[in-house]
């Protein structure tokens, strides 16, 4: 991981962090959907659930979120069922997603740990995933290989990159993201 100040070390990202609202609440509901981040995560859950379902990936197989933060969409798979492993490098992020697991009865193992070298046994996941991860890396190449290290042979991995935009339209309708005007 990139260890410059501000730019994917652990303590920006905690620091960062400490002063956002939205690491207080989940992108995940079992209810309507609230804002278009909730919408987004649904969106993945449900892409996710039917690519699993037609390889005949099933409930209760054993899933990686790998950079979880809040476990947002790890919520969603152990909603579902499945024998959920989140794991991050940040013990802040790891302690906020127990919160939210806690408060929303949710089961999961939690693991504080780094990306490029996953303490974790050869082909030990059916599923691996991550959401906005690998693009705080320089070279990925270590990452990836971690990942489908333990992963099952056979086994489904989704990546996805979050693109940074310099003027992305929704800074200027943030109200719409959030929920909040």
């Amino acid at each position: 991981m990139k260890n410059n100040k501000n730019k994917g070390d652990v303590e920006s990202f905690n620091e960062n962090w400490k002063k956002r609202e939205e690491a207080n609440y989940t992108h995940w509901t079992r209810g309507s959907i609230e804002n278009q981040i909730q919408l987004a995560f649904r969106n993945h859950w449900q892409l996710f659930s039917e690519l699993i379902s037609k390889d005949g990936a099933s409930t209760g197989d054993k899933v990686l979120e790998i950079g979880c933060g809040r476990g947002s969409l790890s919520c969603y798979f152990s909603d579902a069922g499945y024998d959920c492993t989140l794991l991050d490098l940040s013990e802040n992020a790891i302690d906020l997603a127990k919160e939210i697991f806690k408060k929303n009865n949710l089961k999961a193992n939690f693991i504080v740990g780094d990306a490029n070298n996953l303490d974790l046994k050869d082909n030990s996941f059916d599923v691996i995933y991550s959401i906005g991860l690998l693009e705080h890396f320089d070279d990925v190449e270590q990452t990836l290989s971690e990942q489908i290290r333990v992963l099952n042979d056979g086994g489904i991995w989704f990546g996805y990159i979050v693109p940074k935009y310099e003027k992305n339209i929704q800074n200027e309708y943030n109200w719409i993201r959030t929920g909040r005007l």
